[in-house]
């Protein structure tokens, strides 16, 4: 009778520890689920709201010219990334490197407008003191031409990441999208 009794104990605990095991599966396909939507959610938001505001600007960016606007950049742009690491590094390595990718790329082209955004105030300082100073008009017209040297460049520079960007981004979107899927059809045979 002991022996009986100790067997069905040993199952159920066995039993228990598969409906445990299943939930804790479950839950991480879940958050990972989550997190890979609210990726594509804030690339999609970030990528959007950047196309209205610099789109025409950077499509009119053509060889040897300046992009003479500032555009503004906050510090905290990747707020639901950052918070959210642990579980993107915690996704297969495809998807992870694809994520990382795009905001790596991001970060590249927000330093560049940073960079950019200095160079503009530097010109427009230049220029200011071109028209109010006589005295020293061929200094302020070398300073002029090695800013303008400066600025074609960046913004050569930023046509290109932003270039290298979308593509990535298009990229990443379409592994994120298979990834989505693979673990939608594993959460729903955990389910069955």
């Amino acid at each position: 009778m002991a022996r009986l009794l100790g067997g069905v104990t040993l199952r159920g605990v066995d039993r228990e520890a598969k409906i445990t095991r299943a939930e804790a599966e479950k839950t991480s396909l879940e958050l990972q689920l989550s997190v890979l939507k609210g990726i594509k959610g804030e690339i999609f938001t970030l990528i959007s709201l950047y196309n209205k505001r610099m789109q025409s600007h950077i499509d009119s960016i053509g060889p040897g010219k300046t992009l003479l606007i500032s555009f503004p950049v906050g510090n905290d742009n990747f707020t639901f990334y950052e918070q959210n690491a642990k579980v993107i590094a915690k996704l297969n390595d495809e998807a992870r490197d694809s994520i990382i990718n795009i905001y790596t790329y991001a970060r590249s082209l927000i330093q560049s407008f940073k960079g950019n955004n200095q160079l503009v105030v530097d010109y427009e300082k230049i220029i200011f003191d071109m028209a109010n100073n006589n005295k020293n008009q061929e200094m302020y017209e070398r300073l002029y031409a090695a800013k303008i040297e400066v600025m074609v460049d960046y913004a050569q520079g930023i046509k290109n990441i932003d270039s290298e960007l979308r593509y990535v981004i298009n990229e990443g979107f379409n592994i994120i999208n298979q990834e989505i899927s693979v673990l939608q059809v594993k959460l729903t045979n955990l389910e069955l």
